[in-house]
């Protein structure tokens, strides 16, 4: 009778490796730090929904008078009316929630009309590819009305939502300040 389990291996053990618990090595599982930032800096989930109202209705506002403008017709001006207000919406949105919020100290325009900021769970200014990865995954966020972004923002210990947590970051009242008086 054969058996397919390797030779080395004690007799009623399979040939797969199993890893210890961390208890058990006194090692850490590979998860990210703690952020410096305390959670009650993230508790502006009030705040946070209107802000995004109005950033959305903002950065919508060129794009749609671009395909509302472009958008027109049949055929290969239609094709192409398409494609110009694409490119115009895409460049629009790139500018809206990444740049601007890179060059204004992780603010959009409604960030800055409700007091609140984007950095990184580390503590430091977001960088430009979180802040890439955040607005890219605005589009899972936004899913069923905004529900998957809202439900895992109050599920979640530091208030993010889900483009948050893929990018590390956090949105925090724009005046605080962790460790010794750091500000902005």
């Amino acid at each position: 009778m054969s058996s397919d389990r390797p030779e080395s291996n004690p007799p009623g053990q399979s040939g797969i490796r199993q890893t210890p618990y961390p208890r058990q090595t006194g090692q850490v599982p590979a998860e990210r730090p703690p952020s410096p930032v305390s959670e009650k800096a993230t508790r502006v989930t009030g705040r946070r929904v209107i802000q995004y109202i109005v950033d959305y209705i903002l950065a919508g506002i060129i794009p749609g008078l671009a395909y509302w403008l472009l958008d027109r017709g049949h055929g290969f001006l239609g094709g192409l009316g398409w494609l110009l207000a694409t490119a115009i919406a895409l460049v629009v949105y790139y500018w809206y929630w990444v740049e601007r919020p890179r060059s204004h100290g992780g603010q959009s325009l409604g960030m800055q009309l409700f007091g609140l900021r984007i950095i990184s769970k580390s503590g430091t200014p977001a960088s430009v590819a979180q802040l890439i990865i955040r607005g890219i995954l605005l589009i899972v966020d936004t899913l069923f009305f905004g529900l998957v972004g809202f439900i895992t923002m109050i599920c979640s210990q530091y208030r993010q939502r889900v483009g948050d947590h893929v990018a590390g970051t956090l949105v925090i009242d724009k005046d605080y300040a962790y460790g010794r008086g750091t500000t902005w």
